[in-house]
């Protein structure tokens, strides 16, 4: 198998590394020997303990001093009787006299003002003030809030640029971010960084442990993870021990209860009866059912919800002593769904220490262990939407009831949960800063993501109807590893001096990815004790096996400079250069470069004297990026086995394989080149501020698959570097924030808007389906040259037809009858047919919005966050999708029956004409939600001294209290799906509505 470099050259790159990490080293030795005979080194904290990153400290009276880094520790050189100044916006300044000490520690007291004035970026932080990228920042008080298990939905109507969808309602799901529209019609995800971890995806981290957490949005911002930031950058940091400090324990747990948001509008019995019979007579059958029997009979809905309970409990210990400091936590989650049978729990141990090995050596680890096990519901939402009101789960004996035409969802419980799927991560890095030259400091990191998956799943022998049948047991088992290794080695610059900043920064990395897949299953064991779910317990002739494997690497070298002078004129230019094994040698490296600038115009002297506006910067932006989220092999040729046939007189069985993909050793990066200007205002002293971006993001050499013959022999068509895909829109930040008195309030409001536009298909030009749909698979998403990415494609729907004089003078597809739909011909040709399919809509919102309050008053204190979109549309795929007689929606009740009785919803029928892809099942996506609202109170620190607690805050909170929306599905929210044809609902498991009680106390 291919490698990034050949074995011999990257050994011998490897071996280079280590020379120099040894080589300075070395320096460092020497220069503690001979040059630092009187260091001064210590640690600055805000008043709850935790450290503050780039804090200034200098010594009073010269122009020479330091910041502070990313754990609130500084080194510097001082005559014995100089005094240190330490200033931080947002802080009182502090003067601190030497006296002879060598370790000083101190704490800083919070000053009305802005306290979030500095930034994780890549590779380090950044002065607010100083940043030229799009860079938005939420921090751990508005992360831990939502009873959440993946941390992104965190972000959901908080940060510009960003939309944040849940895939799901089930327990454990995911979510899709997208940051800034769809840039590719491959993968969209951004890049997941964890304290200098390179990840796919954070849905391992518990919230609580979290810090902050900052978006990355331009290429300013993204260059410095070249191919990996395409899409945009999460950068996540978690919470970090401090030297020199008390322990303090802190406990968070909630425990509440969920249930479904909202039901789908179903017909009860006696309404299922009278349309059934509706149907039977419009293809010409007699009634079967008496209307007079039924009244509401089963809510199958109902049956399968229910209300489940959901925990949590968060555990920490953070401190340090001169020499070591931690932040220990532990966290369990439960999660029960609001659909039975299905479960998610996660265990989380994170471990965050640093050691100082001396004053110019620290040692450290950011490590976090992860179980979690989560069961799946048996598929039941679907046959719950399809079944037969009429009939009762069970009989009077006991047994199932027959529910065919689909299964019963009582029997699914009973017969289909046995599966479980148990996952085993470790993710974390070793870290070790090496500080020499004054103003150097070296670092390298090992990050490690290693997870491990079993599945496995048993059905029993069973028997409810013909359609719902288990006549033989069988057990299916199935292992998943994964091994994510990155090895970093980066070299920092930070130097001041009268009025200037310069920050250079270095490096080179690498990354390893390796996933293998390996599963079989059995049928005729035994017996059905759990004892005996194992695949050598059953039969051997019925074995089915497969197993999988894939690799990819990158080799990356980047370079960055910030320089600001004066607190005025700032620039920033970036440089990576990355090679990735999913690419052919000839284009294996590619180069993302960037460039920004930026104007503090608050800092001219005309602003000086005024007490109105309090901050006014423009910035700009230029850059390059690339991705390479590709398939592993696209470049290569693909061959599989086991493709077997008897020949000859003898029968004898022939062992073969084929070529599934064709090479293309020429395909190369996607590269995305992003502008960006922006504005960033202050007035009233901070108490308004707020960030106005405008962004273009033009995405060129986008990898499609190409037609060839079916005779080449190839299964696969090859992919060529052809497409071009343009996002542009405006991000919107503005906050209130003001104190009168003991009533402090803050209100917050974004909004974004996104145009996507596809610019270049390849040769031809050729449109794009997706978004298959309906009884004959039907595609209802399109992409072409001049619209969006996947937008509905279908017939436009004009009334229903009347009478045989409207059959007579309009036109239509074929055998239409009176209250069939009237589909319009678009191109006026006097036919109906494919070529009157026109654009239906877009499941990407023209708006996307989030809005939030929060109050506080004498210890108490009321948070209220909103999130919503406006613009989108979705299928309901699940309403045209009818095979058979199935329930109906209760707006089938508003069908025609005669002459001018309706003009919008058909006639019944199952399937056929009016179940082709048109508007009639696209639907409004724009919602309004409130997201969360939460009420708590603070004890008194006076009352809690008592007692030697140092706080303790009760709270109730709502998850998903409310939305407003047209939409008949479950939930506007629609998650999941390849870019091309994503907006479907084809029956998800419902969003849960949540109450809590909780408590937070540190000790």
């Amino acid at each position: 198998m291919e490698k990034l470099l050949p074995e011999k050259e990257c050994m011998l790159r490897f071996s280079r590394y280590f020379k120099l990490f040894f080589l300075l080293l070395s320096l460092v030795v020497v220069h503690d020997s001979f040059g630092q005979n009187v260091p001064v080194t210590g640690t600055v904290l805000d008043d709850m303990g935790q450290p503050l990153p780039g804090v200034n400290v200098v010594i009073k009276g010269t122009t020479n001093g330091t910041v502070t880094d990313l754990d609130g520790k500084f080194t510097l050189e001082a005559p014995e009787d100089a005094v240190l100044v330490f200033t931080f916006v947002g802080f009182t300044t502090q003067e601190v006299p030497i006296s002879g000490r060598s370790t000083i520690d101190i704490s800083l007291e919070e000053d009305l003002g802005d306290l979030d004035e500095f930034v994780v970026v890549g590779y380090g932080i950044q002065r607010k003030s100083d940043l030229t990228g799009a860079i938005s920042s939420v921090k751990s008080e508005d992360i831990s809030r939502l009873p959440v298990s993946d941390v992104t939905q965190s972000l959901q109507g908080r940060v510009s640029g960003v939309q944040i969808t849940q895939n799901s309602g089930a327990p454990g799901a995911g979510s899709t971010v997208r940051i800034r529209g769809v840039g590719t019609l491959n993968n969209s995800s951004p890049l997941f960084v964890v304290d200098g971890m390179l990840l796919d995806d954070i849905d391992f981290l518990n919230p609580n442990d979290v810090q902050s957490m900052e978006v990355l949005k331009d290429a300013s911002a993204t260059a410095i993870y070249g191919s990996r930031g395409a899409n945009g950058v999460i950068i996540v940091t978690t919470k970090q021990g401090s030297f020199d400090t008390d322990t303090r324990i802190s406990v968070d747990a909630y425990t509440g209860v969920q249930q479904v948001a909202n039901k789908i509008d179903l017909a009860n019995a006696r309404q299922f009866a009278q349309l059934a019979n509706e149907l039977e007579q419009n293809v010409g059958n007699e009634p079967i059912y008496n209307v007079n029997d039924y009244g509401e009979g089963t809510d199958w809905q109902d049956y399968i919800f229910r209300n489940a309970p959901i925990n949590n409990v968060s555990l920490s210990a953070t401190g340090g002593s001169a020499k070591t400091n931690f932040n220990l936590s532990a966290n369990y989650f439960n999660q029960k769904g609001v659909v039975k049978e299905s479960e998610f729990e996660r265990l989380t141990i994170r471990l965050n220490n640093q050691y100082k090995m001396s004053d110019a050596v620290t040692f450290g680890h950011n490590l976090s262990f992860i179980y979690f096990n989560q069961q799946n519901e048996p598929g039941v939402i679907g046959n719950a939407y399809r079944a037969y009101p009429i009939f009762a789960p069970t009989q009077p004996d006991g047994s199932y009831t027959n529910t065919t035409p689909v299964g019963n969802p009582a029997a699914q419980f009973d017969y289909n949960s046995n599966n479980q799927t148990n996952n085993y991560r470790g993710v974390g890095n070793f870290f070790m800063d090496v500080k020499f030259l004054k103003d150097f400091t070296f670092r390298s990191s090992v990050g490690l993501d290693l997870a491990f998956q079993d599945s496995k799943s048993f059905t029993p022998v069973f028997f409810v109807s013909p359609t719902q049948l288990n006549p033989e047991n069988s057990v299916n088992v199935e292992n998943v590893r994964n091994r994510n290794i990155l090895w970093e080695n980066t070299i920092n610059y930070n130097k001041e001096w009268e009025d200037h900043r310069l920050n250079l920064l270095g490096g080179v990395t690498t990354q390893d990815f390796y996933t293998e897949t390996l599963g079989g299953g059995r049928r005729n064991l035994p017996g059905e004790d759990p004892s005996l779910w194992y695949l050598s317990a059953g039969e051997l002739t019925s074995q089915t096996n497969n197993n999988t494997a894939g690799d990819w690497s990158m080799l990356s070298y980047l370079f960055r400079a910030n320089y600001t002078y004066k607190n005025k004129f700032l620039f920033t230019g970036t440089l990576r250069r990355d090679g990735s094994s999913r690419f052919g040698r000839e284009n294996r490296f590619g180069n993302f470069p960037s460039v920004a600038l930026g104007y503090n115009i608050i800092e001219e002297a005309f602003l000086q004297d005024q007490s109105f506006l309090s901050n006014l910067k423009i910035r700009g932006s230029w850059g390059k990026v690339g991705n390479d989220k590709i398939a592993f092999y696209e470049g290569r040729p693909v061959v599989t086995g086991n493709e077997n046939a008897v020949f000859g007189v003898n029968e004898e069985l022939i062992y073969g394989a084929t070529l599934t993909r064709l090479a293309n050793p020429f395909i190369q990066w996607e590269e995305t080149v992003t502008s960006n200007i922006g504005f960033e205002f202050g007035f009233f002293d901070e108490k308004l501020t707020g960030e106005l971006d405008y962004y273009t993001r033009k995405t060129n050499d986008i990898l499609v698959s190409v037609p060839i013959p079916a005779y080449v022999g190839s299964a696969n068509n090859p992919v060529i570097n052809a497409a071009s895909v343009k996002n542009s829109g405006i991000d919107l930040t503005i906050n209130w924030r003001d104190q009168k008195g003991e009533f402090a309030y803050n209100f917050g409001i974004v909004a974004s808007t996104v145009n996507n536009e596809v610019l270049n298909l390849g040769e031809g030009n050729e449109a794009i389906f997706g978004g298959a749909v309906g009884i004959s698979g039907f595609l209802g998403s399109r992409t072409i040259v001049g619209q969006s990415i996947g937008h509905y494609y279908g017939y436009k729907t004009a009334g229903v037809f009347q009478n045989e004089a409207d059959l007579s003078s309009i036109p239509r597809r074929g055998s239409e009858v009176a209250g069939d739909l009237i589909y319009q011909d678009t191109n006026n040709d006097g036919v109906v047919d494919n070529n009157d399919r026109v654009i239906l809509g877009s499941p990407i919102p023209d708006l996307i919005f989030g809005f939030n309050l929060g109050f506080d008053y004498k210890g108490f204190d009321l948070r209220a966050d909103f999130n919503g979109t406006y613009g989108n549309e979705i299928y309901n795929a699940k309403k045209q999708t009818r095979f058979n007689t199935y329930n109906f929606e209760t707006s089938y009740l508003d069908r025609w029956t005669g002459e001018g009785t309706s003009n919008s919803e058909p006639r019944i029928t199952n399937g056929g004409h009016n179940y082709e892809v048109s508007d009639r099942f696209i639907e409004d996506g724009s919602f309004l939600r409130l997201r969360n609202i939460q009420i708590g109170y603070n004890f008194s620190e006076v009352a809690l001294s008592k007692i030697k607690v140092q706080n303790f805050r009760v709270y109730l909170s709502g998850t998903n209290v409310f939305t407003w929306t047209k939409y008949s599905g479950y939930t506007p929210e629609i998650g999941g799906g390849s870019v091309i044809g994503t907006g479907y609902d084809s029956g998800l498991y419902p969003l849960a509505r949540t109450f809590n009680l909780g408590i937070s106390a540190s000790f």
